[in-house]
């Protein structure tokens, strides 16, 4: 349950990279994309809570990347990296795919691992760059 806890950033603010958010954040709430996101960027941690506006998202990676965006603000980055484009980069996969629901991706477990895949078994959803 601490991976889920809303990081604190208040030491930090100010000292990070900003600019315009290209996605609105509340678009990354939807259960296909975390099934996406985790598969593609398996380090990462997405968090998120709503607001009376949309959603507020915060990004890690165990690295000491982070990135938090608010819907119809700007997006702050630290740390080593450029995390929320990723997250962007991702969610146009996504969108590419047809934003498929959580009943069009599977999961095949065997002793040397797992692998998430989408419609077909042999659709394997491959981690990119971290």
């Amino acid at each position: 349950m601490r991976a889920h806890r809303v990081p604190d950033l208040h030491d930090v603010q100010g000292k990070g990279r900003y600019r315009a958010a290209g996605l609105d954040p509340a678009l990354l709430l939807d259960l296909g994309f975390a099934l996406y996101a985790g598969a593609r960027l398996p380090e990462v941690r997405l968090i998120h809570q709503g607001t009376g506006e949309g959603a507020q998202v915060w990004v890690t990676r165990e690295n000491g990347s982070a990135a938090t965006a608010a819907t119809g603000e700007e997006v702050w980055q630290y740390g080593p990296g450029f995390l929320w484009e990723e997250i962007e980069q991702t969610w146009w996969e996504y969108e590419t795919e047809g934003r498929p629901d959580t009943e069009q991706f599977g999961l095949t477990v065997t002793d040397r691992g797992q692998q998430v895949w989408l419609r077909d078994p042999r659709e394997i959803v491959r981690p990119g760059r971290t």
